[in-house]
């Protein structure tokens, strides 16, 4: 392995806790009811409800998790390493993200480079 892989892969160890405080922090205010209210219980019955079925935090809001990526690890989250559809659990996505992120951190695994948007000249 190369020496420069491996002092990432320990440096990337070493922040590893506190990430995963800031992702559990940032799920937790992510899924969050927005008038602090407990969640409802599922609907009885066999029928099952359309709200049951989704995840706690689609893909699409995953990707806001960059600013705890950018924070502690001086990187942005990319989207291609999040799971499609989301994530049940806070656990299933760190379980999921960490190996990644772990690999993209270090070099070892390739993701696109995102171009800064283009911010419009005031008139």
């Amino acid at each position: 392995m190369n020496a420069d892989i491996e002092e990432k892969r320990k440096r990337f160890k070493e922040k590893s806790a506190l990430l995963i405080r800031e992702l559990e922090a940032w799920f937790e205010e992510e899924t969050a009811p927005i008038d602090g209210s407990p969640a409802p219980p599922a609907p009885a019955g066999g029928g099952g409800s359309i709200i049951g079925m989704r995840p706690a935090i689609d893909s699409k809001r995953v990707v806001d998790a960059a600013r705890v990526t950018r924070a502690v690890l001086e990187i942005e989250l990319p989207p291609e390493i999040i799971k499609r559809g989301g994530y049940e659990s806070c656990e299933e996505m760190i379980n999921d993200l960490m190996p990644k992120l772990e690999r993209v951190y270090t070099g070892e695994l390739k993701v696109k480079k995102r171009r800064p948007a283009k911010v419009a000249e005031p008139a």
